[in-house]
């Protein structure tokens, strides 16, 4: 069991995650009265309004995605407004602030990617020893010596799923902020229609105070900002295929290990997989990235950002393995 799900790992976690997700943005936002419609009155103002869910499940993730939510309202409120009000700013600042306190989650899954480089040499010999043996008993040892070898290396075949659900609600607060921050009601006045906004509205919603963020390529409105939105979605989508290609890409010393194995049938279709749910998953992000320009430029900020991350993260890697490395040699 161990065994299976760590093979089909990166599988497991983008189910999980679009399943997360579908039920995010389906199920927890459905009673409008009180959390779309008040709190649109006076932004994250009214506490009752805003952690007051009609059923468990929208419960259970609604409260830490509000909870989340409300300090970076703030936050990226006062940002934008000590910079001209500027919506742009406000977006940009946030987003790099909340990843860098989020930094901690992603050097747990780095620290966990290191540890499996390190146990892939004995994780093969296991697997090539009982290869050819289909047997119970060859079977069931087989997932003894590989659970031992977790053990060794401290590693849970469930831990990258835990660093996702903590991931998750981050990434769904900030989802919120940005849809929500600049969103208005309707007040009727005297009998006059007014747009009222809330307290962490900000105003100045160009960009270089000449693009539209507050708006939809599906929305009417000027040709350039469609332009903008195509190109903002498509920006996003280009930094998201380049993450995963340099995600798949195999350090140098898992690398140099693997230069005379021979990938096999099982590997390559595994990896046909991965490249078509990547590619199914990037797809839905561009829609999503169409339907909000100032969504899709909060996903392109935080897809460069981890780029830097992930970079820092396998120099970090490459540095600790080659101490293991030494150690072991001493030893």
């Amino acid at each position: 069991m161990i065994n299976f799900i760590c093979r089909n790992k990166y599988k497991f976690i983008l189910v999980v995650f679009l399943g997360l997700l579908l039920v995010t943005l389906t199920g927890c936002r459905t009673n409008t009265a009180t959390w779309q419609a008040k709190p649109y009155v006076d932004n994250w103002a009214g506490y009752a309004q805003e952690f007051h869910f009609e059923n468990f499940w929208e419960g259970l993730w609604g409260w830490p995605i509000s909870i989340l939510s409300w300090p970076i309202a703030w936050i990226c409120s006062n940002i934008g407004k000590g910079l001209g009000n500027s919506f742009f700013w406000g977006i940009l600042f946030t987003t790099l602030i909340v990843r860098t306190l989020a930094w901690p989650i992603y050097s747990k899954q780095n620290s966990m990617s290191l540890k499996m480089s390190l146990m892939q040499p004995e994780m093969t010999r296991i697997q090539r020893k009982y290869g050819s043996r289909k047997d119970p008993q060859s079977q069931q040892q087989m997932q003894i010596e590989m659970m031992k070898l977790y053990k060794k290396y401290k590693i849970s075949p469930l831990g990258c799923v835990g660093t996702m659900f903590l991931q998750f609600p981050i990434f769904m607060a900030m989802y919120e902020v940005v849809r929500r921050i600049n969103a208005t009601s309707i007040v009727n006045v005297n009998g006059v229609d007014v747009v009222q906004y809330g307290t962490f509205a900000l105003k100045n919603t160009k960009i270089f105070g000449y693009f539209e963020l507050n708006t939809s390529f599906f929305e009417a409105g000027l040709i350039r900002d469609k332009i903008f939105a195509v190109v903002l979605a498509l920006s996003f989508a280009g930094m998201t295929l380049l993450s995963q290609k340099l995600a798949q890409k195999k350090p140098k010393y898992v690398k140099d290990y693997n230069r005379n194995k021979p990938s096999t049938a099982q590997q390559e279709q595994q990896q046909k997989q991965m490249k078509m749910m990547n590619i199914i998953m990037t797809i839905m992000f561009i829609f999503m990235s169409l339907s909000s320009t100032s969504l899709a430029l909060y996903w392109l900020i935080g897809s460069i950002y981890q780029l830097f991350q992930s970079f820092i993260g396998r120099k970090i890697n490459e540095i600790n393995y080659n101490k293991a490395q030494k150690k072991s040699t001493v030893i």
